[in-house]
């Protein structure tokens, strides 16, 4: 079990021996490792696969889920290793997506009873923070533009009143400054399209945002990948139209578009422009980015 100490609001010893003794009544004990920053989940899921481990719990939030699946598939064990989820972070959007338990005792029960469903995961290849270019798997939801300064924002708060209420709130303030961006977009490498976007999401899965429905017919096991381009919006547009965004009723929207892919490349217009790019709710780069999907590259208990 990989644990991130500081998902859920932070674990202190007394807590963590509360929240083991729970998680060992409903699955057993377990060894467990504890992150101390970013990337400790995918180096330690990368190590514990590649000896052999059959079955890798990630404690956390939609971030260290993601850095586990990533170490798994670095390790070129996602045929072999098993992904668990105890939920513990205040996003949710992969357990919405998979619809799985926010209870600590039942997800733990969930895991040791429950069946293995073999899923997609996507690749990016983007520019790193460091003008390097990088590799990172993701198993929920890509995006870019707007969304992409509000994961950050959101990130950056303290998320004390819930997942929804600190993306709300980043949404609103990113919005006094934001403003929408051109890029060009190519789809499984045909005539690139040049878009004004106020956001795009690339889904494996459904939900990002803290339970917004982005990508309201992306399937984990469809073998491609949902694109959906929410176009020019006005800081009035977005602050009208969010809740379609959240109850996935956006896609009939004039200036949304959906469909799905294998492969996407996103690059900006203006070669200097700075567009941040966001992978399950981290924001480890930027564009020019590809997008692919792995069909049927891990294997996760529901």
């Amino acid at each position: 079990m990989i644990v991130n100490p500081r998902s859920g609001g932070g674990l202190s010893e007394r807590r963590w021996a509360r929240l083991r003794g729970r998680i060992s009544d409903g699955l057993g004990e377990m060894d467990s490792a504890f992150t101390t920053g970013p990337r400790d989940a995918t180096e330690i899921a990368a190590r514990e696969a590649g000896a052999g481990r059959r079955l890798i719990v990630a404690l956390g939030g939609d971030g260290t889920i993601s850095e586990v699946a990533d170490g798994i598939l670095l390790a070129g064990a996602g045929a072999t290793t098993e992904l668990g989820v105890i939920p513990r972070g205040t996003g949710g959007d992969f357990r919405r997506t998979l619809d799985l338990p926010s209870e600590v005792d039942e997800a733990a029960r969930r895991i040791k009873q429950g069946r293995v469903q073999v899923i997609d995961a996507g690749r990016v290849r983007y520019v790193a923070h460091d003008g390097a270019e990088a590799t990172r798997h993701f198993v929920n939801v890509a995006s870019f533009g707007f969304s992409s300064v509000v994961a950050r924002r959101a990130n950056a708060s303290s998320k004390r009143l819930g997942g929804r209420a600190a993306f709300l709130g980043a949404t609103v303030r990113a919005l006094l400054s934001y403003d929408n961006t051109d890029v060009w977009l190519t789809p499984d490498g045909k005539e690139r399209e040049r878009r004004r976007v106020l956001l795009v999401a690339v889904g494996n899965g459904r939900y990002f945002g803290g339970g917004m429905k982005i990508c309201p017919e992306s399937q984990l096991d469809s073998g491609a990948l949902d694109v959906v381009v929410v176009g020019d919006f006005s800081r009035t547009e977005v602050l009208m139209k969010i809740q379609r965004l959240y109850d996935g009723s956006h896609l009939s929207l004039e200036d949304v578009s959906s469909q799905r892919v294998h492969t996407l490349a996103a690059e900006p217009v203006e070669s200097d422009a700075e567009i941040p790019v966001e992978l399950d709710g981290e924001t480890p780069g930027r564009l020019p980015a590809t997008f692919e999907i792995l069909p049927g590259a891990l294997r996760v208990r529901v």
